[in-house]
């Protein structure tokens, strides 16, 4: 019996929640640990009010943007957003879900962020669901001690401009709810990519 199984048969009997809804909740959960994680993309890439498209390179800024990110070099500030989309297959018979899950997300090995997405996720059976993460974060805080040229091409980079590869590290924790509980999954499932 897995750690999870035996986490939650002993809420249920605490809680007095052993029903059928119960049950299902827990096997969609651990479904998840069935499930397949693949990064789909990166997108909706923001820096400096600029959308960063596919392929965009900083020749591509126009006159403020380029402006704008003298002043954001000078300033040793680059926030950028983004979207980390995960492709969820679910090779299970019966759906896979989740109340919500928390996200550690690495580029390069340096923590980016570690926070929850509130939102609940449901993969059918034997289906696939995009999950879509958003990041904020500003570049020159996580990597204060590489150059600006490297600090700002690995914003395009994220873009998929050619530049030195980035190693995108991501754990997901899911959780579900069993009655007025949230239980959470025993360990992180993690995932990585290296955008070329």
């Amino acid at each position: 019996m897995s750690k999870l199984k035996k986490t939650v048969m002993i809420l249920c009997v605490a809680l007095g929640l052993a029903s059928c809804d119960v049950l299902t909740q827990v096997a969609q959960m651990a479904n998840f640990a069935n499930c397949t994680f693949n990064f789909d993309s990166v997108n909706n890439i923001q820096m400096l009010g600029a959308n960063l498209s596919k392929g965009m390179t900083r020749e591509n800024l126009n006159i403020s943007q380029g402006l704008a990110l003298v002043n954001a070099i000078a300033k040793k500030s680059l926030p950028v957003t983004f979207n980390v989309n995960l492709d969820v297959k679910n090779p299970n018979s019966i759906a896979a879900s989740m109340a919500k899950m928390d996200y550690i997300l690495t580029l390069n090995g340096k923590q980016v962020v570690s926070t929850t997405l509130n939102q609940a996720v449901n993969v059918p059976a034997n289906s696939n669901n995009t999950v879509s993460i958003p990041i904020t974060t500003d570049l020159f805080q996580l990597f204060s001690g590489e150059s600006a040229d490297a600090i700002v091409n690995l914003a395009f980079k994220l873009a998929g401009a050619s530049s030195n590869p980035v190693n995108v590290g991501l754990k997901v924790k899911p959780y579900i709810n069993i009655g007025n509980q949230q239980l959470a999954y025993p360990d992180y499932l993690s995932m990585n990519k290296v955008l070329n």
